[in-house]
């Protein structure tokens, strides 16, 4: 009887140890996953405390640990129960472990994406700026005050037969010339105007043969002439230019001139007797300005064709003048 109780005693006490160790196994692993989850979660949303969480899941499993050593009353279940215990804590410690490197790669990597984009675009070309024509400057521009000089040559395009006591004169081509100031005010690279004051002088000359011996005759009239022209011009350095206008013309002055047989004579005429001194008319050119030291070389066609005089009554046998001029020129702008 007394070996059976003792018997009996010992099952009792071996299975209250039993169920003292196999408690640890169930009940700490459900906090254990409970504070995992949570951890994976909170090393989810705030990479910094991950180190903190993982250490968490370690110190409770530590506890029921304890536990049953103390309480066991035979050393003999002991290391049955040690190894699923420690089994369990190093799951726990190892998941927790490889969770949070992932969530703290994942947090580092996106600030590494945002410094590429933010680098790349630092790096990203800028658009070429479209190439601007360079504004033209100086005396070629065209722009404000410009005061300068022309000269040249001039030609009557008329022809006329002249007769002298009964002698028909034929025509000979005689040039004659033309100087003067020239001012023009530019109110744009493009449009200007341009008054000339000019002193011209134009040129017939006749002959004839008379009893075998040559007779020539000469006449030479002075005036002031003064264009007022419109001017287009067009180019940067070298430009081409047209204009066109009105013109008035003033008699001076005029001689005559005459050889016969060796010897010649010269007659002068003051004009005080003359009727029709003012002459008016239209005058157009073509012509190319090339840029030359601090102003520009002009170089010019130009037409004259008179429309009357201020004379009462037109004398029947007015012609309408036709003048033809080449001239050079050079201008120097005074400012903007």
């Amino acid at each position: 009887m007394k070996s059976t109780f003792f018997t009996l005693c010992l099952v009792a006490a071996g299975l209250t140890v039993q169920a003292q160790t196999t408690k640890p196994k169930t009940a700490p692993a459900k906090p254990a996953t409970t504070t995992a989850k949570t951890t994976a979660t909170t090393t989810a949303a705030k990479p910094k405390p991950a180190t903190t969480a993982a250490k968490k899941p370690v110190t409770a499993a530590k506890k029921p640990v304890a536990k049953p050593t103390v309480a066991a009353a035979t050393p003999a279940p002991t290391p049955a129960a040690a190894p699923a215990t420690e089994t369990v804590v190093a799951q726990q410690t190892t998941t927790p472990a490889a969770e949070a490197p992932t969530t703290s790669a994942t947090t580092t990597t996106k600030p590494a994406a945002g410094k590429k984009n933010a680098t790349a675009r630092a790096e990203k070309p800028a658009r070429p700026e479209k190439p601007t024509r360079p504004a033209a400057s100086g005396s070629a521009s065209g722009k404000g005050l410009s005061v300068g000089l022309r000269g040249g040559a001039n030609l009557i395009l008329n022809e006329s037969v002249a007769s002298f006591e009964e002698v028909d004169l034929k025509e000979e081509t005689v040039p004659g010339f033309t100087a003067g100031v020239i001012v023009n005010y530019g109110f744009s690279s493009v449009f200007s105007v341009q008054p000339e004051i000019l002193y011209t002088r134009r040129t017939v000359k006749y002959a004839a043969s008379v009893q075998g011996e040559k007779f020539e005759l000469q006449m030479d009239a002075n005036a002031v002439e003064v264009p007022l022209l419109l001017k287009l011009s067009f180019g940067r350095k070298a430009r081409v230019f047209v204009n066109a206008g009105p013109y008035i013309s003033y008699g001076l002055n005029g001689q005559l001139k005459m050889k016969y047989a060796g010897e010649s004579q010269t007659e002068k005429d003051d004009y005080k007797n003359v009727d029709g001194r003012l002459e008016y008319g239209a005058t157009g050119g073509i012509g190319a300005s090339l840029p030359l030291g601090p102003g520009s070389l002009l170089i010019e066609g130009r037409f004259n064709y008179g429309l009357g005089t201020n004379a009462e009554k037109t004398p029947a046998d007015y012609v309408n003048p036709m003048i033809g001029t080449v001239s050079v020129g050079y201008i120097i702008p005074l400012g903007k």
